[in-house]
């Protein structure tokens, strides 16, 4: 299938999981090549009016060379090229990352503040269309996104384009845009495995029907606490168990009310990721003569820096870690009422493992804030890239702590010879399919990534 766009409304987070994810190509509306022509010409009339005044990276190279005004020789060999980006090196990033990047830089191109030629904004959409070439993850210290988008885009268009599509096509935030998308994409498939995991781990450990009583989420005043504990009632409802006679220990007792704050988080950076993909990022901005009359504007500016993404990637990430050590101490709970029924430590001992885990999503739970850049002009560098990448690895070690309390919660479940609950049936009888009960040789890391294969597949 092919996502066809018309306008900056269409860089939407349904557009990166189409495009980026299911690996849709992109195809530009006939208006909106109309209008993407219509402001390349504009922007040129614009140019040749003012050719002998400072307009970054269009009548002046970039960075420090922008101080000396180029004559028009040297201003139309500086336009052919892509300006000279930072090298890097390294383990590459996702080809999701780099798709939903090329999406997110057709905001600014359909705004018209990235003012190519239609045929340059058909090339850019055609790169989705094949292999992308692979941008490092790492050594992303700069201002906005001019390393990745050097390394992703110079291939298909060194030396082919004309005035200002250079700046137009470098500078800005689109691979900012497609991390936290990426990561706001994670975080809605993990959260349906989350609540599952762990209304089978409350099964395990006899909770109460009090700790799950409606009147709790009126009481909460909060609209995702009480969604995540009216969801917690469901999974449970027609379970056959043994409830305790006294209160569950405290980290199953709050795993609704973490749960709902992380459905708050999770709404935020919906609401954030819709923001920074719809944002004009480039640096400088065109704004046309509708705005500027008679010929518009050149605006050089900040909007490479996007001030949401760190801080929405750090909120994701503090939220795995933090439900990582909720699902440590519920797992040690339930390992400890194990010992006692196992005929041999098969899962017994998975506290050990899950505390390794546990330890390495605190470790990722660090605040990204503004970096400090070199001296002159570029002196901070935006750090979207590295939030990224610790929000990646908080999510993957909470997501084989999922595995391990899954594991330990059906072990002892069957065990007791208890009925889980019907919506839960299905995913208790997978657990034990990968991980038996019985006491022949198993290669346990092998069992427990199929089961942290199959939670992941599941959603």
């Amino acid at each position: 299938m092919t996502y066809e766009m018309d306008d900056p409304g269409d860089v939407t987070l349904d557009a990166v999981r189409r495009v980026a994810w299911a690996g849709e190509g992109i195809r530009l509306s006939a208006a909106a090549l109309t209008a993407i022509g219509r402001r390349r010409a504009e922007f040129v009339a614009f140019v040749e009016a003012h050719a002998g005044e400072h307009l970054y990276g269009i009548t002046t190279k970039h960075d420090v060379a922008a101080k000396t005004v180029l004559d028009d020789a040297a201003r139309a060999e500086f336009g052919r090229v892509l300006p000279p980006t930072p090298p890097t090196t390294g383990a590459p990033l996702p080809e999701r990352v780099t798709r939903a990047a090329v999406l997110a830089r057709l905001t600014d191109v359909l705004y018209g503040t990235a003012p190519l030629r239609p045929e340059t904004a058909e090339r850019l959409t055609g790169l989705l269309d094949g292999p992308l070439p692979a941008v490092a993850e790492g050594g992303n210290g700069d201002p906005g996104d001019v390393i990745a988008l050097g390394r992703l885009l110079r291939p298909a268009f060194e030396g082919i384009l004309e005035v200002g599509e250079g700046m137009a096509l470098v500078n800005g935030s689109p691979v900012a845009s497609a991390v936290l998308a990426e990561g706001v994409l994670l975080a809605t498939q993990r959260i349906p495995r989350l609540e599952r995991v762990l209304a089978l781990a409350a099964v395990a450990a006899e909770l109460p029907d009090a700790h799950v009583d409606p009147a709790l989420g009126e009481l909460w005043g909060d609209p995702h606490q009480a969604g995540a504990l009216a969801t917690f009632r469901e999974l449970l409802d027609g379970g056959r168990w043994e409830r305790r006679a006294y209160q569950a220990p405290v980290s199953f007792r709050s795993a609704p009310r973490v749960l709902g704050g992380l459905r708050r988080t999770l709404a935020h950076a919906e609401e954030a990721a819709a923001i920074s993909l719809r944002s004009a990022s480039n640096n400088p901005v065109y704004v046309g003569p509708d705005r500027r009359p008679p010929l518009g504007a050149v605006l050089s500016n900040g909007g490479y820096h996007d001030p949401l993404v760190a801080p929405t990637l750090d909120a994701l990430t503090h939220a795995w870690a933090d439900l990582a050590q909720l699902v440590n101490a519920q797992l040690n709970r339930l390992t400890d009422g194990l010992a006692a029924l196992e005929p041999e430590p098969r899962t017994s001992l998975f506290g050990m493992t899950a505390s390794g885990w546990a330890e390495q999503a605190r470790a990722a739970a660090q605040p990204s804030l503004v970096g400090l850049g070199r001296s002159g002009q570029t002196d901070t560098s935006t750090p979207d890239v590295l939030a990224w990448r610790r929000t990646v690895d908080a999510g993957a070690a909470l997501d084989v702590l999922l595995a391990l309390l899954a594991v330990a919660a059906v072990h002892l479940i069957s065990r007791r010879g208890d009925t889980v609950p019907p919506a839960l049936a299905g995913l208790a009888t997978a657990v034990v399919e990968r991980y038996p009960l019985d006491t022949a040789p198993l290669d346990v890391g092998d069992a427990l990534a199929a089961v942290r294969e199959h939670l992941s597949d599941e959603v």
